[in-house]
């Protein structure tokens, strides 16, 4: 399915400016719009508040500056979307759950995972990357820490792949990177006594849809999968991660897979996740 319409992630935080950006970029290459979605609710606490009143006590007062910054950052968003098709909510309430609802109506969802630290009025939002692909059918895109405005996405992209659903689902979510990317590498990570030709299928269906796949596999030697899948980023210089989210929410308590939480922890790139 082509991306026509882009789900902004937009808070009170250090990374609100590069999400802008990508999203832009975005927006020009696939003519899509941009729903950008101001979420003034804060998401984290930090660590001298406890107890209910000094909890209550943050949460109206980070609230209230999230609200006094809106308009400041919609002027930015304002620029930095000139001439885009967009529009600009400012809600409060769960981020996740409010991303989630509008993801339904949405092709992709933009968001960044943070060094889960807060400064001054700002917020972290480090548990929405984990949270949130779990929670919608709609791709996620993850943008890692820092994500420079004018970097290139999508150039060189790595699969991560298995023969499963969630990772057959990320393939599928990503085609539109895939179609308009110059190189595209299928990784697997293979164990020492068992070899497969998932990759050489994956390639061959990739061919067909005109898209000219290598194949990579790797054998796992006792290390963390998700330290192997960013090395290899590293190694073959890719712009873009395509991987599926493995896990499961249950009474909003997340469960993810060794893979998944080990990537989206030392994220280093933009990482799209579907489950």
């Amino acid at each position: 399915m082509p991306i026509k319409t882009i789900l902004l992630h937009m808070a009170n935080d250090d990374a609100h400016a590069g999400r802008m950006a990508v999203a832009a970029t975005l927006a020009k290459q696939f003519s899509a719009h941009i729903q950008a979605l101001y979420v003034a609710t804060p998401v984290s606490m930090p660590a001298g508040a406890t107890g209910r009143a000094a909890s209550y006590a943050f949460m109206a007062e980070a609230t209230a500056i999230a609200h006094e910054n809106a308009e400041r950052i919609e002027r930015e968003v304002r620029q930095a979307l000139n001439g885009l098709s967009y529009d600009w909510t400012v809600e409060e309430g769960d981020h996740v759950e409010l991303l989630a609802e509008r993801a339904s109506y949405a092709d992709l969802v933009v968001v960044a995972q943070s060094a889960a630290v807060r400064a001054g009025d700002r917020i972290s939002l480090h548990n929405i990357p984990d949270r949130l692909p779990l929670e919608t059918a709609t791709p996620v895109l993850v943008l890692p820490p820092g994500q420079p405005a004018t970097a290139a996405i999508g150039r060189h992209v790595l699969v991560a792949w298995k023969n499963c659903r969630e990772a057959a689902r990320a393939v599928r979510a990503a085609m539109p990177f895939l179609e308009t990317a110059q190189s595209v590498t299928i990784l697997t990570v293979e164990s020492p006594d068992h070899r497969s030709d998932e990759a050489a299928a994956l390639v061959d269906w990739l061919h067909r849809h005109g898209i000219a796949a290598r194949p990579q596999s790797v054998i796992a030697s006792g290390g963390d999968v998700g330290d192997m899948i960013l090395s290899c980023c590293t190694d073959q210089g890719a712009d873009m991660l395509v991987m599926g989210a493995y896990g499961h929410s249950r009474l909003r308590e997340l469960v993810l897979g060794g893979a998944t939480r080990t990537v989206l922890e030392g994220l280093t790139l933009p990482t799209l996740l579907t489950h």
